[in-house]
């Protein structure tokens, strides 16, 4: 009967020492998952959702960008910075 006890508590101290060891690394693990996926959202984009827009991921941001910094006919910056230029007669 002491037997039992002593081996269930023995049991439970052990239970209780690799929960103590592994629990603050579980949290770190879990934080980190946690950031990956949100760097994977962010990265990728989200598609909209109800009552939601869609957020664009990364490249698709970056594409944008670069079509405001190149000619394009007439839409882009750069296209206005050169009109501008132009009507002011400095290019």
């Amino acid at each position: 009967m002491i037997e039992n006890i002593l081996i269930a508590g023995a049991a439970a101290s052990a239970i209780a020492s690799v929960y103590f060891v592994t629990a603050p690394s579980v949290k770190r693990i879990r934080s980190m998952m946690e950031w990956l996926e949100r760097f994977r959202r962010d990265w990728e984009g989200e598609p909209g959702g109800p009552g939601r827009d869609s957020v664009p991921g990364v490249m698709e941001r970056l594409n944008r960008l670069d079509g405001e910094l190149s000619n394009n006919g007439g839409t882009s910056v750069k296209d206005a910075i050169n009109r501008i230029e132009k009507a002011l007669g400095t290019k």
